[in-house]
């Protein structure tokens, strides 16, 4: 439909859509060597015992 309209008025998208990032917040980048020791973020897998 966005390109309907754009055909039929001889406009571009930027002209019906304005785009402007607010409140943005910087993203997280890995730094250094370090290893993660991921069993420490994992949580337990449950174990499901058989019925005796």
């Amino acid at each position: 439909m966005l390109a309907a309209l754009c055909d039929i008025f001889d406009w571009i998208p930027t002209d019906l859509i304005a785009t402007k990032a607010e409140n943005a917040t910087v993203r997280k980048v890995a730094t250094g060597d370090a290893v993660v020791d991921l069993s420490a973020v994992r949580p337990k897998r449950a174990r499901i015992r058989p019925e005796r």
